[in-house]
């Protein structure tokens, strides 16, 4: 943990420490803390306090509440709140009741996975693990934790699915049996491509790629199916994932998705879906075709999707990070003139 968070945490610790000695670091960090990976944010689970004197204290500290329903608080790169319990209650991913628990297994219960279900004491270290959560972590495994309260929220679907791809884990059979079932209907676009994110930045996105057509997304979000043949292609490209476009950009290519089914399904920020809409590579490559393209846009990004295409002569000619500006543009037919120019050049074949 950096020092700054380490502050942080013995501030909680002494702050803590005249009301309860049960407060868990819980969820995500003690996993990547078991990992070797150092979490940016922290979940604290405090037991012991009423809602109102924790209302106090949380005030006292200024932390803003983000769910008051919830008893849940934020300070810092902290979220502190109440254990509590969750009963599905009506439709959607925010369709529960909530009520709080003092018991540490019924708490965790409510978490998704058995890895994000443990819990670390800040004053004794002891890891409480109900779930077999650090052997499927060691054997790099995402299972479920209880197959009733699990289907019952549709975005964790979505969820194994981007964890399998960051983490570079597997998903338990009976978990991809009961993803599959599950139905992603109820979800926001919103938060649909908040997962999706999550994946599109992570070091291996061929096994999101792989969970993506395993768990029924690619059907259920965008109707489509795919060969063994069309899997390792893609799985492949995959294997070089170095921008957050990357992912889409392939995949719309390759499966000739419209740019309007991916912008109606996810919606995407402005640059990704600039990114996205750059030309596909041609089978061939030539210097017209690149002088064209970056008529519109430096060819940086279109270098990059295609796996590092003629970049040492996209850089030679300066078009890297800048659009071409042709030598000479006829003012009464500027658009003429830049067209007849560009393919009055000698046609070069560019080896990539």
């Amino acid at each position: 943990m950096p020092n700054t968070h380490q502050n942080n945490l013995e501030f909680l610790k002494g702050f803590f420490a005249p009301y309860t000695k049960r407060v868990y670091l819980v969820g995500g960090c003690v996993r990547d803390e078991i990992l070797g990976i150092i979490p940016k944010e922290y979940d604290l689970e405090v037991y012991d306090i009423e809602p109102k004197k924790f209302d106090e204290l949380m005030q006292k500290i200024g932390a803003k509440g983000v769910g008051k329903s919830f008893f849940v608080y934020k300070w810092k790169n902290f979220d502190i709140a109440l254990p509590r319990v969750e009963n599905k209650s009506g439709y959607g991913h925010r369709g529960f009741k909530v009520k709080l628990t003092q018991n540490e297994k019924e708490a965790s219960r409510r978490r998704d996975f058995t890895m994000n279900a443990l819990m670390k004491n800040i004053y004794t270290s002891q890891i409480l693990d109900f779930w077999g959560g650090i052997e499927d972590i060691k054997k790099r495994v995402i299972r479920h934790i209880n197959d009733k309260t699990f289907i019952e929220d549709s975005l964790r679907v979505l969820r194994a699915m981007q964890f399998a791809s960051r983490l570079k884990f597997k998903i338990a059979p009976k978990t991809i049996k009961l993803c599959c079932k599950i139905e992603l209907s109820d979800l926001s676009r919103e938060r649909i491509y908040m997962e999706f994110e999550k994946m599109f930045g992570s070091k291996y996105l061929y096994y999101g790629f792989y969970y993506f057509i395993k768990l029924g997304i690619a059907k259920k979000l965008f109707n489509i199916s795919f060969s063994k043949k069309e899997f390792f292609h893609l799985a492949k490209i995959y294997k070089i994932n170095p921008i957050k476009s990357y992912f889409l950009y392939h995949l719309r290519y390759f499966k000739n998705i419209p740019l309007e089914k991916i912008s109606t399904t996810l919606p995407l920020p402005n640059r990704l879906k600039r990114e996205i809409s750059i030309k596909k590579r041609p089978k061939i490559v030539t210097n017209r075709f690149l002088y064209g393209l970056a008529l519109r846009y430096p060819l940086k990004t279109f270098s990059i999707l295609n796996q590092n295409c003629c970049k040492e002569w996209i850089q030679k000619n300066n078009l890297w990070n800048k659009k071409y500006h042709p030598p000479y543009i006829n003012p009464k037919n500027p658009r003429k003139s830049i067209i007849e120019g560009i393919r009055g050049m000698e046609k070069i074949v560019l080896n990539f």
